[in-house]
């Protein structure tokens, strides 16, 4: 799953994205709405019949130092042109992040 959460009703997407990445894997960023890629629907992972609705952003940051915080138990950097096929991967980021990323790196 990528970090995120659900939006403030005072919060822009990139105020969102801001609050949670310092919530969750303890990332200080500035975003911008030119990081901004889209908006997307993909069935939630963990909610059986329910669909998510992700803000997803393209981030250059200048360090691999995150850690789990809040929610989050784990977090693994992936290559998304050669990772391990039986690596659980949420369906956003199966279907939608690792397609869009390879895109973006070509």
């Amino acid at each position: 799953m990528q970090p995120g959460g659900k939006r403030e009703t005072h919060e822009t997407p990139e105020q969102t994205l801001e609050r949670e990445l310092q919530e969750e894997i303890s990332l200080t960023v500035s975003v911008s709405a030119h990081n901004h890629i889209g908006c997307f629907r993909a069935p939630a992972a963990n909610e059986p019949d329910h669909i998510i609705e992700a803000e997803l952003f393209q981030l250059p940051i200048q360090t691999e130092m995150v850690s789990p915080a809040a929610e989050i138990e784990q977090i693994i950097w992936i290559n998304p042109f050669n990772f391990a096929d039986d690596l659980p991967l949420a369906p956003f980021t199966k279907d939608t992040v690792i397609p869009l990323a390879r895109t973006l790196l070509s």
